[in-house]
């Protein structure tokens, strides 16, 4: 491929010259792959295990024997909906190229509202379908399990963010363990942001799915890794950046591969050809991204009106890493209401994706939120100056 004009990609698609580390990583699920087993993907959000998942199809030794389905199931509320984003990476995968394999996949989908568009040749240029939601989906299902069991070449099939189901009202994990169990001609992916539910369901011994895969825990980036290949990027174009700013952009965003991506992202479109990127750089691409999220991170907080809520989340984002909130000290500090209102509002706000819990201590979920309220109270230089020692802290929990 060309090379790109800014070489930090933020998409989940990332060529492979400008993918960072994961080496062994990427070679451990291609041997475990290729040997037959499954595996559950363990990492938290944003440190970049869709990348990798993609990375690895790219591999010659995925890309030329398998086909490869990536199924994301975030946001899916039910087993209808299950259904469809199954369907949806049926018609992008590679059996499905070309007329003669689209047909193949058209006949077996006839149950589904389906509008094909093809290009001229034969390819997909795009499509829509849906499913009347009362319809029973079981038949769809095992009939798409049974298909992949035909195909020529063995199929890799990723569930992203699997421990969805666990939500669902129908007992998902019984109906799909009962299919992924006599799959021979396909190896399967569990891969998930939430920890402890994904060690609930594979390795509690009344779950449908224990002991069906083979665990593997996605750690962070190591930090001297991703220094040395942000200075190399930004030396390929004739710029160059400050290693210890890169060193706190990690620190600052926990290693979380996304953001740090995003704000070298913007430090590499502004600084120009023979120049250097130092804080300052820094410190402008954040303002950058902070002021294009501005609506939405207003929005957010307007959608929570009530009190006890929002003054529970702004105790969290000033606090960073919030630990005792219903203790005494804390609810005077922040003029919080009573202990069990503050538990009440730490529910709500999880299930609302606003917050995460770690360990006994509490976080908001987007770095970048935490980091738009302290901009808004003047506290922005304050957490920016030393974010080693949040990192640390954040480590030992």
């Amino acid at each position: 491929m060309h090379s790109p004009e800014n070489p930090f990609f933020t998409k989940i698609l990332i060529p492979d010259e400008y993918f960072c580390d994961r080496e062994e990583e990427t070679r451990k699920i291609i041997d475990f792959i290729r040997n037959g087993y499954d595996i559950v993907l363990k990492s938290p959000r944003r440190i970049g295990k869709s990348s990798l998942i993609m990375h690895v199809f790219n591999k010659e030794e995925i890309r030329e024997r398998y086909n490869t389905l990536f199924v994301d199931i975030y946001g899916t509320k039910n087993m209808w909906e299950f259904t469809r984003e199954f369907q949806s990476a049926f018609l992008r995968a590679p059996f499905a190229k070309g007329k003669r394999g689209m047909e193949k996949v058209k006949k077996l989908l006839m149950g589904a509202y389906l509008q094909v568009n093809l290009t001229p040749d034969g390819g997909l240029s795009g499509f829509q379908m849906g499913v009347n939601p009362s319809s029973d989906m079981s038949v769809p299902l095992q009939e798409m399990f049974s298909f992949l069991e035909k195909t020529d070449k063995p199929n890799l099939v990723v569930f992203d963010e699997f421990q969805t189901i666990l939500d669902y009202p129908e007992k998902a994990s019984a109906i799909i363990r009962s299919l992924v169990q006599k799959m021979v001609n396909t190896n399967f992916i569990f891969s998930g942001s939430s920890r402890h539910l994904l060690d609930k369901m594979f390795e509690y011994p009344n779950e449908p799915f224990y002991r069906s895969a083979t665990p593997l825990n996605l750690g962070t980036i190591p930090m001297e890794a991703y220094r040395d290949f942000c200075v190399r990027l930004f030396r390929e174009y004739g710029k160059d950046v400050d290693a210890s700013a890169v060193e706190k952009v990690y620190f600052l965003f926990s290693a979380g591969t996304y953001d740090m991506q995003e704000i070298m992202k913007g430090a590499f479109y502004i600084t120009r050809k023979g120049k250097t990127a130092g804080w300052e750089t820094i410190l402008e691409s954040i303002n950058d991204i902070l002021d294009r999220k501005d609506i939405d991170f207003r929005d957010k907080l307007n959608r929570l009106p009530n009190q006890k809520e929002r003054a529970t989340f702004f105790c969290i984002a000033r606090e960073g890493i919030a630990i005792g909130m219903t203790s005494s000290k804390m609810i005077s500090t922040y003029h919080l209401d009573n202990a069990s209102s503050v538990q009440y509002a730490l529910t709500t706000l999880d299930e609302k994706n606003l917050i995460k819990r770690v360990g006994s201590a509490y976080m908001l979920r987007d770095r970048f939120f935490e980091l738009w309220i302290a901009r808004s109270e003047n506290r922005l230089s304050q957490l920016t100056e030393n974010p080693q020692e949040r990192y640390e802290k954040e480590c030992s929990l």
